[in-house]
């Protein structure tokens, strides 16, 4: 009786405190129950009870009088969370994560059930009774806090706490069932009892179970784990935490503190995912795919309505059919704007109907108030009298059907909808997407007519889909008019090429749109999610701005070695990389700027870096400060090593992009070279037709940096590509470009750089380079055929080879590059040289061309020194800037700019 008193008076004061959360949607509750890893088995650190979010909350389970908390009561969930003396729990951190990358509208809310020691059978209700009975007195001790039923205790607390907001059930059990086989089934019984008990959808709610202490930390009851991983087979929702790398207590049965700390994140890292939700990263939290149950039927929420309609379609020549969804609550006397949704080449206007549940997505979404109100018109988008999705589908006459639709879209279709229904009839106020085919047919359609439509969407495009200087040849005009174009596709879809050449130029030429790559295959999982995320954005006003942060996942970068999915280049040049290291302790991306990777569960190390530099970037992957290449990467021979490297996409890169043009060869050729005693390799481009011609080409002598190698101009600067593409556009005349290898001797580059280096190179130029390039291919042999440039060291070298000799070369290029200003012995002679015979180099040196990557450019300091020496010699030259710094992508360009200049004159 005592019991039952206490219990009135319990929910009496619950009721009045809960004023402040009741029915609040944005008040997530989270159950959580188990034995001594929930409870909180580490002591509570400093670091633990001080910048708790008050908007992560705990709901008192038992009194603890000394910390001033009454059961029933909610407070800032600073630990203990479980009971008065326990320590700190995953609870404790799950709490923190999630409420740093959830919206700051949105509270998290903690119900901690747990008693150290348990079975499983403690949660039973209907075996609890029995195993309490013969339970040791200690932990009787600890069940009597929960007036001896902690299952009952749990469901009392949800049961009063927002049911709405019940979002999750976090597990950690399993310890005292090692080795039980049936431990899956036994944790489902008490599953399905929360589920009935507190009238939840169990496809809605899921249920996170997290490892024991892990067998990589000698974990006693480690060997549980391999029982605990089949519990997904059990309970469909339902996923497992893994514990792998989570620290433990030297009784290696418990968590010590970090390892909760870590176990904690990793439960929120999952639920975060679950409900659709990116990970902040400091930023404003957003969601970014559909959550768990967003297709799922909500029997409390108000419904639209599917009705079959038929049209006559002057078009085809016959009575057509088509589905049609009006939204909740709809009203004949208001006017609602239309998406038309298409099928696949498969499909007909059941498709969506009975794959996607766009009426259920729709409902739920206006439910939460995510969307506006809209008619949705699903039609059969295959244009001919047998419309029917069966025969042979691939049929020459089905598959022109699809592209006769547009006819019959904008013609018939449109026009009957707009007659039948209270519809706006503006371009603003309509929309179309698809899928597959239905997703090429909406590029082809939306953007073929921007008078038409002004929200345009694909979902995993198929090859229909127009090439994309046909689909959109006036950009400019789709600037203006798009309001959003959205591109999505499953990342293992073998038609996602589709997709990304439309990305590429739409990238290209700068049109706003979404291009989201998510986890999936051509299926329709992939397809509700796009439906899900794009009917979001339409008809209200969308900021451009955040369209880049919408994807889940980048593309594969193209220095990527073959079928490796990292690093992946996400739409605005931000970098995810994903490095398996499970032994490592600390993983760092150095890309001139250092990132931390976080470990995840199974030993992947990942991190989403800046926005970087656009064209190609060197990086080193930095294994417990140990820097080694990437190797999911190409390596290219830069900073003195083999190094990752990663090309960025780059707007203003076309120059060098690989085209359908003729294209000239590079050959590697090695020659004995009697300056140095030695063998030496040196790479030479020819020019398209070089083979067949009788014709004497001039050389341009192309040098590299410190640190680099004869293979940098052609791995690294594209130059060979470059030349392809200049001399397709008659912008350079046909030339051959010899690539040396600048290193000299034992000099590594920059290292031990002085003019005994100089003179070593201007020796193998002279002496090794130049005749083997003149005795084995097909050159002019003299100097207004001779041009000399390099980058950097390479610059060095050119200002001291190529200006000693202008008898030699015409034409001088350098970039990056300048006498060092802190270095007068090596400069002083150069520029003595240079004013004393400054009317030889002004007459013979028809073009010197110098060039900077801008302020940032590491060189920039020096070389405008060097300019106001040759101001003040009368020495003639061109300067040129682009922005960039010391790169290779400024490299690229100075080539592209250079090229054209030469043996002109």
């Amino acid at each position: 009786m005592k019991s039952i008193i206490k219990f009135f008076v319990f929910i009496f004061l619950f009721s009045i405190v809960q004023k402040g959360y009741s029915q609040d949607a944005d008040f997530h509750i989270y159950l959580s129950l188990g034995q001594s890893n929930m409870e909180g088995y580490a002591k509570i650190e400093a670091q633990d009870k001080v910048g708790v979010d008050d908007r992560f909350q705990v709901l008192q389970a038992v009194n603890c009088p000394e910390l001033n908390r009454t059961m029933g009561n909610w407070y800032t969930a600073i630990p203990p969370l479980c009971r008065c003396n326990t320590g700190l729990t995953p609870v404790d951190y799950f709490g923190r994560n999630m409420a740093a990358n959830l919206p700051k509208n949105i509270k998290v809310g903690v119900i901690n059930v747990a008693v150290g020691g348990c079975k499983i059978e403690l949660f039973d209700k209907d075996k609890s009774a029995d195993y309490i009975a013969a339970a040791p007195d200690w932990m009787k001790g600890m069940i009597k806090e929960y007036d001896g039923n902690p299952y009952q205790r749990l469901v009392e607390l949800a049961k009063t706490a927002q049911k709405k907001g019940i979002k999750g059930i976090l597990l950690h059990q399993g310890e005292s069932n090692t080795g039980d086989t049936l431990w899956p089934k036994k944790v489902k019984i008490v599953y399905d009892n929360l589920m009935k008990d507190l009238n939840l959808d169990p496809e809605k709610v899921p249920l996170l179970s997290g490892e024991t202490v892990n067998e990589d930390q000698n974990g006693k009851c480690g060997s549980m784990n391999k029982i605990i991983a089949t519990l997904p087979k059990t309970i469909a929702n339902s996923y497992v935490i893994s514990s792998k790398g989570c620290t433990a207590e030297a009784d290696f049965l418990h968590f010590n503190a970090a390892g909760y700390r870590e176990l904690g994140r990793r439960y929120a890292d999952k639920m975060l995912s679950l409900l659709g939700y990116k990970l902040s990263e400091g930023k404003v939290p957003f969601i970014v795919q559909a959550p768990l149950g967003f297709d799922q039927i909500n029997t409390t929420i108000p419904t639209g309505k599917i009705e079959s309609i038929s049209y006559e379609s002057k078009t085809v020549g016959s009575i057509r059919k088509a589905a049609v969804y009006t939204p909740p609550g709809f009203n004949k006397k208001k006017k609602y704007p239309v998406l038309y949704l298409l099928h696949g080449i498969g499909g007909d206007e059941k498709e969506w109907l009975n794959g996607g549940s766009p009426q259920i997505i729709l409902d739920n979404l206006y439910a939460e108030g995510k969307i506006e109100p809209m008619i949705v018109v699903m039609p059969n988008g295959r244009a001919m009298k047998d419309d029917s999705a069966t025969g042979n589908i691939m049929a020459p006459d089905k598959v022109q059907a699809f592209a006769a639709f547009e006819k019959d879209l904008l013609n018939d279709l449109i026009p009957f909808i707009e007659k039948k229904y209270p519809t706006y009839k503006d371009r603003e106020h309509r929309a179309i997407a698809g899928l597959s085919m239905g997703g090429g047919q909406s590029l082809n359609f939306g953007l073929g007519n921007l008078d038409k439509f002004a929200w345009v969407g694909a979902f995993s495009a198929a090859p229909n889909t127009k090439v994309p200087q046909e689909l959109l040849p006036n950009s400019e005009e789709a600037k203006k008019k798009l309001k959003l174009l959205w591109i999505s596709c499953g990342d293992n879809d073998w038609l996602i090429e589709n997709s990304k050449r439309t990305h590429d130029y739409l990238y290209k030429n700068d049109v706003p749109h979404i291009y989201y790559i998510e986890p999936g295959v051509h299926d329709f999982k992939v397809w509700k999610n796009g439906l899900y995320m794009f009917s979001q954005f339409l008809f209200k006003p969308v900021d451009q701005s955040v369209f880049s942060a919408y994807t889940i996942l980048g593309n594969p970068a193209q220095t990527n070695i073959r079928n490796a999915k990292y690093p992946q280049i996400l739409p605005d040049n931000r970098v995810i990389f994903k490095i398996a290291a499970p032994q490592a302790s600390k993983v760092q991306i150095d890309l001139g700027r250092k990132y931390d990777l976080t470990r995840d569960s199974e030993g992947f190390w990942t991190v989403t870096t800046d926005v970087i530099n656009k064209g190609f970037n060197y990086y080193s992957l930095l294994i417990d400060g140990v820097a080694v290449a990437d190797p999911a990467s190409q390596t290219f021979y830069g900073m003195g090593r083999m190094a990752s490297g990663i090309e960025i996409p780059n707007k203003e890169g076309d120059f060098y992009a690989l085209k359908e043009v003729p294209h000239g060869e590079i050959r590697i050729n090695n020659y004995f070279s009697k300056a140095t005693n030695s063998w030496r390799e040196m790479y030479v481009y020819t020019p398209p037709g070089y083979e067949n011609s009788t014709e004497k080409y001039p050389v341009l002598y192309l040098l590299h940096g410190g640190g680099e190698d004869q293979t940098g101009w052609t791995a690294q600067g594209k130059a060979n590509l470059i030349l392809d593409n200049l001399i397709a556009e008659n912008k350079a005349k046909p030339m051959i470009i010899a690539m040396l290898d600048g290193n000299m001797g034992n000099t590594g580059g920059i290292a031990g750089f002085n003019e005994s280096a100089l003179k070593a190179f201007e020796n193998e130029l002279k002496t090794g380079a130049i005749p083997f390039v003149e005795n084995h291919f097909k050159t002019a042999k003299d100097s207004k055929n001779r041009a000399l440039a390099g980058l950097s060291m390479g610059g060095l070298q050119t200002l001291y080879a190529g200006v000693k000799n202008s008898d030699l070369f015409s034409y001088i290029g350098v970039f990056s590059s300048g006498w060092w200003a802190n270095n007068t012995t090596l400069s002083e002679p150069q520029y003595e040289f240079m004013k004393n015979n400054a009317q030889k180099i002004n007459s013979n040196i028809k073009e010197f061309w110098i060039s900077m990557g801008g302020k940032e450019d590491i060189a920039f300091e020096n070389c405008k020194i060097m300019r106001s020496k040759f101001d003040q010699f009368g020495i003639k030259y061109k300067y040129s800037e682009y922005s960039g710094g010391h790169t290779w992508p400024v490299w690229r360009h100075d080539l592209f700019m250079f090229a054209p200049l030469l043996f002109n004159k």
